[in-house]
């Protein structure tokens, strides 16, 4: 009887492992293909970090066809992408509370809608309107050369605070202010 048991609980580890393993070789091969990065605002004013998955293009036609146009899209691949603030940021006269939020964008032709939401799902799938903390407008500008794989970083220009997403021929920058 013990003889069974032992057999029994054996073959459930190794079975268990076998699924784990499956799962982490699988996660290995999506992130080679959008591997995460951490793009970090750092002055003495705020800081700021953005946890996120770099999809490539790949000769593909990204906005209006791979991500469509006017349909949330979980800017970048694989998980969330996640925004943490040390302070108070402005976005035009819209103020950003100091936290850890997803963001979310509604990309179109003629406009952009950033999105900051106050749920952080484990995967980039899901996203809960009712949860936004703060939507705000971009205009979208054609670069002249292409983004080969999609970059979110920052600059400072002048003492202007501005928060950039690019990929493909697609800019869009977010100016904001410290408070």
């Amino acid at each position: 009887m013990n003889k069974k048991i032992v057999i029994g609980l054996v073959i459930i580890v190794v079975a268990v492992g076998a699924v784990i393993g499956v799962q982490q070789y699988q996660l290995y091969q999506t992130k080679k293909l959008s591997p995460w990065e951490k793009v970090t605002f750092d002055n003495s004013d705020v800081l700021i970090e953005v946890g996120y998955c770099r999809p490539y293009a790949r000769g593909r036609d990204v906005f209006g066809n791979l991500v469509p146009y006017g349909r949330w899209w979980r800017t970048g691949a694989n998980e969330a992408t996640q925004i943490e603030l040390s302070r108070d940021i402005v976005f035009n006269s819209d103020t950003l509370k100091a936290g850890l939020y997803s963001l979310v964008t509604i990309p179109d032709a003629d406009e952009w809608t950033i999105i900051f939401n106050n749920r952080i799902p484990e995967w980039g799938t899901a996203y809960y309107p009712k949860d936004d903390e703060l939507r705000v407008k971009a205009s979208p500008e054609e670069l002249p050369a292409s983004v080969e794989q999609f970059t979110i970083d920052f600059s400072v220009a002048d003492g202007h605070n501005t928060l950039i997403f690019a990929w493909d021929k697609t800019k869009v920058t977010l100016p904001f202010d410290v408070l």
